[in-house]
């Protein structure tokens, strides 16, 4: 009969993991092209938001930015988890996610989108645009440059979810938003 491991078994083996991942990156990583890319790319986008946010809606804008900076990082923790996709290169050599697509490029430009276009069908139109690019120019891109991985998923199943997470948490936002605003009068 198969013995389970143990529970220090697992920790010891996650330690080693933890210690061989800090090795890698501060050996690899750190000193990699792709380092820098991925830093540009978690700086770059704020920038952008700090000059282009509507000041008088900061807070609706930053409340959709949030709940996207949740949600697609629940999904790529979910995804990395289940061995569809995973990162050879990395920010941070400990939370092992697309902290910069995560935290910085998704949610500026779903912000921006949201910010811009206020109607259902621009709103729609430039968030199908944006998972286009993501989905068919900036997931191939990270890919050839060896950032991103796919190992069990295809780019092509990202689509319909970039579009799925901007129009939730769109309706979201806006019910929260009106919620609010009823509560208010």
């Amino acid at each position: 009969m198969d013995k389970s491991p143990s529970f220090q078994q697992i920790l010891d083996v996650q330690n080693q993991a933890i210690l061989m991942q800090y090795l890698h990156w501060c050996k690899v990583e750190l000193v990699s092209y792709q380092f820098w890319v991925l830093l540009a790319m978690l700086i770059v986008p704020w920038i952008v938001w700090i000059k282009l946010i509507d000041k008088k809606r900061i807070q609706e804008i930053f409340i959709y930015g949030l709940l996207v900076v949740t949600v697609v990082t629940f999904f790529d923790e979910l995804g990395c988890q289940l061995n569809l996709w995973e990162y050879k290169i990395d920010i941070e050599p400990y939370f092992p996610r697309l902290i910069p697509m995560n935290f910085s490029m998704l949610p500026v430009v779903y912000m921006l989108i949201y910010q811009y276009f206020p109607k259902w069908k621009s709103f729609l139109l430039f968030n199908i645009l944006a998972a286009v690019f993501f989905t068919f120019i900036g997931e191939p891109i990270l890919v050839a440059i060896k950032i991103y991985v796919l190992i069990n998923w295809k780019s092509i199943y990202s689509f319909p979810v970039y579009i799925i997470i901007a129009i939730g948490l769109r309706a979201l936002t806006k019910l929260v938003v009106k919620t609010n605003q009823n509560a208010s009068s």
